[in-house]
């Protein structure tokens, strides 16, 4: 019989990415597959701090002070951007609104994106760049800062575990 505890701690195969986003733009990475625990799986999702995409690559810095660098060459596949496609509302001041006022402006639907109002891209990471550059007119920034946006772990399968673990031997 299982109990939490136990549950908790057992390995297992998981997806971990994460997804970053500048202005309407979003990135999202899969870091790779992992078996590990839930909880550890989670930690590696956690474990990217920031971002940087550059004219023709991207740093992915991790809190451990460690980074990696992907370019169109490294790691192509373990990368894809979206763009918000729901039209800008200009900016708020949330510092004159009552307190009511600030409660029905976070049920507001008009400035809450969902996944409809995402559209995926097949850009490379010069696209990416060239647009960032393009739509915010900031033609001599030499690099753009992703903040974080989400994470996820998708636990694989027992039946996709078993095709791992057998392919590995």
């Amino acid at each position: 019989m299982f109990n939490q505890s136990t549950t908790k701690n057992q390995r297992h195969s998981f997806v971990v990415g994460v997804e970053y986003g500048h202005e309407n733009l979003f990135l999202e990475l899969e870091l790779g597959t992992f078996h590990t625990t839930p909880l550890h799986a989670q930690r590696i999702a956690n474990s990217v701090n920031s971002i940087i995409l550059l004219k023709d690559h991207m740093v992915v810095i991790f809190k451990n002070a460690d980074s990696i660098t992907i370019n169109d060459d490294f790691l192509k596949q373990a990368y894809k951007f979206r763009v918000c496609i729901k039209p800008k509302l200009p900016p708020l001041e949330l510092s004159v609104l009552t307190h009511q006022e600030r409660e029905e402006f976070i049920r507001n639907q008009a400035y809450i994106v969902t996944e409809e109002d995402m559209k995926e891209v097949s850009w490379d990471i010069k696209t990416a760049f060239h647009y960032l550059q393009q739509e915010y007119e900031a033609r001599d920034q030499s690099h753009f800062l992703f903040t974080p946006s989400s994470s996820y772990v998708i636990p694989l399968s027992t039946h996709v575990q078993q095709e791992v673990q057998h392919a590995t031997y």
